[in-house]
């Protein structure tokens, strides 16, 4: 049986942010694309990197959401979200979602169809998984949302991957983790 520990302590007061950024994204990861329709019917997208498996019985995924963000009521009110891990020929995609805008979806129409609930299924995705919100965690200044996998499909192609603030396909991030060693040698 586990149990979760209440009153943690806030951070040390020297914690500084943007280090604590910096050092975490010291873990390389891979880059998805979320995707739901709010409750007005406007179809919203995010570039995310904070995905991770957590059952298979019942098969269910998770991801976080900064609470200030634009999109977050839609993301905690729709009930539903896709999740589509990126290839590395989505990096200009990716880009893009990761920006404000009206409608992000506008520049990439033919890119999506309608997936499970009306949710924009992107086409080409190295994996995408349909999803129902299963439970939300309000932690910190994010909330955690666990989905449960209503239908997935994938495909082999080479990962979109994020480290140390850059965003690329895995060969030229560790190029460039090379000449920066080498550089600093």
């Amino acid at each position: 049986m586990y149990s979760w520990i209440d009153g943690l302590e806030a951070a040390p007061p020297n914690a500084d942010s943007r280090q604590l950024r910096m050092a975490l994204s010291a873990f390389m990861t891979g880059v998805c694309l979320v995707t739901t329709v709010g409750e007005d019917g406007k179809r919203e997208g995010m570039t995310i990197n904070s995905f991770s498996s957590v059952s298979l019985q019942p098969p269910l995924v998770l991801w976080s959401i900064r609470d200030d963000a634009r999109s977050a009521d839609a993301f905690l009110g729709s009930g539903r979200f896709a999740i589509h891990v990126l290839a590395e020929e989505h990096q200009e995609l990716a880009l893009h979602f990761a920006r404000p805008a009206p409608d992000k979806f506008e520049k990439y129409v033919s890119e999506f169809e309608a997936g499970l609930h009306g949710c924009p299924r992107l086409r080409g995705a190295l994996a995408t998984f349909e999803c129902s919100t299963y439970s939300r965690h309000k932690e910190g200044d994010h909330t955690i949302l666990i989905g449960r996998v209503e239908r997935f499909s994938s495909c082999a192609a080479a990962p979109l991957v994020a480290h140390a603030g850059r965003l690329g396909p895995v060969d030229e991030i560790a190029d460039a983790l090379r000449k920066a060693r080498e550089t600093a040698s």
